[in-house]
Formats: structure tokens, sequence, C-alpha cells
């Protein structure tokens, strides 16, 4: 996914150029302008925000200073999330604003080549990755990938990027028979054995508080028999901002129904999240033989069901953002990825961009869904600009559009999230005027 470094200024222009707002007065002054403009766009983009209650009730808590732990925000999706530039913007944001209170959960280990998460760096040696098609009946979690260990010696690591490092570390294994045994070990302390072996099938959390300022951890197999892993944590327990990101590229909303319901109601209990952030739509949208009126009942069961297994979380579902595909004998004649400039609507004959005529289909149904069941719901197109704004952001300089049409570069990805965040702060401070008038 190509990206580019921007100025500071520089990215808020364009931001504020692209995603709807007006233009700051002064370069000096052009971060306080674009959360001053975005505030006041956000009955735009952002429908529902009645949903968003018991979310902003947490962080009214959290900001009053009477909250007693983390305030935690899952985002779950396909490749948009996945790569952790949209999610990470918004994780920075928000832990600015409330405080930050660590990297939270990921996934053990390395699931995918591209794997670049923001706020630590992950190594491995001596394990796979396995996925739905190929766990058997291995429960998956929010993650739906588990790594699997290879060989004794098997090793990975975790460490914090974040200067004040983490004073919780978290485990999740599968325990179950014939499963080996592994070792932890936090910066230079003593090893800690960990056994992975039961009866039968179940999950397993370890956890270990450590040290304020600790910054890696060590995983490490003792024999040949596999280990299975669902994923690890590095937090800090205090009140603050913890803003998690679960994506698996290529996914659809069906990637719920491949999660093992019993895995997800006990990572949830766990973790509590006040907010629950729902990022599905795109691959709908690009397939034609999607079948729409399916869709909609697949997508409402889906979230649903994570909301039931989170009843304190409010639920924002953030639809797909604008893309576009070539016509086939464009692509065949195009030099280049990003082929030639232009969109159009579908079934135009000109020869270039087009939008699948699915993904508005997805994105309306997306939306009528959210404000039926009481969820919010933000509309990442028209945050954009609407109908072609994909193709607008590829062919500026610097590029805030991939090449591909689909995916955004780094400055495109965090120009999205500031816009969300601005419209969803303010509703946050409508919402606690409206809630200081009713008392």
């Amino acid at each position: 996914m190509p990206s580019r470094d921007l100025s500071g200024a520089r990215l808020v222009a364009l931001a504020l150029a692209l995603f709807g707002l007006a233009a700051a007065p002064a370069a000096a002054a052009a971060d306080g302008a674009t959360r001053g403009a975005v505030a006041h766009a956000g009955a735009g983009a952002l429908s529902f925000p009645v949903g968003l209650a018991q979310f902003y009730a947490a962080l009214q808590q959290l900001e009053r200073h009477q909250a007693l732990r983390p305030l935690r925000i899952l985002q779950i999706g396909d490749s948009h999330t996945a790569g952790d530039y949209f999610s990470g913007r918004l994780r920075e944001r928000l832990q600015a604003r409330f405080g930050a209170s660590g990297r939270g959960w990921l996934p053990s280990g390395i699931p995918f080549k591209s794997y670049r998460p923001e706020l630590v760096s992950v190594t491995e040696t001596g394990w796979r990755h396995l996925g739905p098609g190929d766990a058997g009946q291995q429960p998956m979690g929010t993650d739906v990938t588990i790594a699997q260990s290879d060989a004794a010696g098997a090793h990975m690591t975790l460490t914090s990027t974040e200067p004040a490092g983490f004073n919780r570390f978290a485990l999740e294994v599968l325990a179950q028979p014939n499963s080996g045994a592994l070792t932890v070990r936090i910066d230079q302390r003593a090893p800690i054995a960990v056994a992975t072996e039961a009866p039968i099938l179940r999950l397993k959390r370890v956890e270990v508080d450590t040290p304020n300022g600790a910054r890696t951890v060590e995983i490490s197999t003792r024999d040949r028999d596999a280990v299975a892993l669902l994923g690890w944590a590095i937090e800090r327990r205090r009140p603050g901002i913890i803003y998690e990101n679960h994506g698996t590229i290529g996914a659809t909303i069906n990637l719920i129904g491949k999660m093992n319901g019993s895995a997800v109601a006990f990572e949830l209990a766990d973790r509590r999240p006040a907010l629950i952030v729902v990022a599905f739509g795109t691959n709908e949208g690009f397939d034609d033989s999607l079948d729409l009126r399916g869709y909609g009942a697949s997508f409402a069961d889906a979230v649903a069901g994570l909301r039931q297994r989170a009843p304190e979380a409010s639920i924002l579902i953030v639809g797909p953002p604008d893309g576009e595909r070539l016509d086939k004998a464009c692509a065949a004649a195009a030099s280049e990825i990003a082929g030639p400039p232009g969109c159009a609507a579908e079934g135009s004959a000109t020869c270039g961009w087009h939008p699948p005529p699915n993904l508005a289909a997805v994105r309306r149904i997306q939306k009528q869904i959210a404000g039926e069941r009481g969820w919010a719901f933000w509309d990442w197109s028209q945050a954009m600009g609407g109908l072609c704004s994909m193709d607008r952001l590829v062919h500026l300089d610097p590029p805030l559009g991939a090449g591909d049409h689909v995916h955004m570069t780094r400055a495109g990805y965090a120009a999205a999230a500031d816009r969300l965040f601005g419209d969803l702060m303010g509703e946050y401070e409508r919402w606690k005027q409206s809630h200081l008038v009713r008392r």
C-alpha cells in the first residue's frame, strides 16, 4: 500500500479540501481549525449518534477522572482495518485527548506478510498461521486466526514502542490434549512456564503483571508438541483509551460467522468494550453476484451477535469508502495500476474507473439496518466527497488514494480518521450539553 509522509499543515489542508471541510485560515492554526470545522460537519457523515450514548457516558467518566479502568474500543473489519493506518490514527487522536492505556490485544505473531501494527514491533520464527479453512475444530476469536508452533524452540516477541511501555501482559491459548508447553519472559526477568495441555479443548488466558515500563515479551515453546495461540496483549493498568484493530484482508461480514461464539464471548467478557466499530462492505460491494436481500439479514444478525456478547458497548457501523474498478477492456490496455484518469458512473461508455453498483447498495443497507437497530452509522464515502472521490484522491500529488482505487495511502487513511474523530467529538460535545440540560 503506497504512502508518502506529509507535513502537518499540508495534510490538514488536503484533509479539509477532500473530506468536505472548509480550508483552515492559517497553517499555524490548522489543526484547531480542522477540529472545529469537522465538528460542525458531523451531522452529515455521522448518522444516528444516539446509538453512541453508552460510549459517550464512558468517555465522560474518563474525562472527569472517574473511570477505574481503561476504556476499550474494538474495530473489526476487512483490509481497511487490518492495515492499522485508519485505526492507528483514531487511536492516536483519542489517546491524545483522553489518555493512553497501551496497545491492547493483537493476533499472536505475524498473521500476514504486510502486518505492521502501530505502537509495537513483532518478530517470530517457527510458527504457522491458521485461518478458518485450515484450523479444523479449533475455536477462533475476534482475530479469526491461530498461531501454531511448528517445532520445539518456536519463538515470538512483542515489543512496545511507546515510551511508557506496559505493566500488564496477557496471552490467550488453546488448552487441549497433547498440547505442548511454553515459556513467557518479560525483559530480562526469569522465564515463566505455561502449560497448555488439558483433558478437553478449552480457552485459557494467562496474565502477568509487571513493573511499570516493561518493554518486550518473549514466548518460546519448550518441546515438540504443538502450541496454539489466539492472541496477546500489552497494556497499562490505568484509565485511558485502548483502541484495538482486528482486521482480515479480503473479509466480508461473513467473517463474524466464522468466529466461535464461545471464544468471542470469552474474549469480550474480559475486555468489556465501550464501543465496537464494525467496518465491512468493500469486498461485498465489489461482488456483482451478491444477494443484497440476504446480505441485509446476514449483516444485521452478525452485528447483533457481537452486541449481545458485549451489552455495555455502543455499536458504530463504518460504511465502506468510495472505490472504483477499471472496465476489463480498459484494464487490459492500462500501462500502470493507476490506469487512465477519470471516473464515471457504472455503465458509462467512457473507458475508465467506475464504482461497482453493489457498493452503494451495501452502504445503503448498512445504514438502514443501523437506524433500525439503534446503531450509529458513519458514511465514509460521503466524508470523502461521494461518487468518484477515490479517483480524485488517487490523482493528487502526493496521493491520498492508492493506485488500486480501493485502499488509501497512509496519509489518506489519516485524513479519513481525522474526519471521523471530528464527527465523533462534535456529537460528544452535543451529547454532553444535552445531558447537562436533562440533569
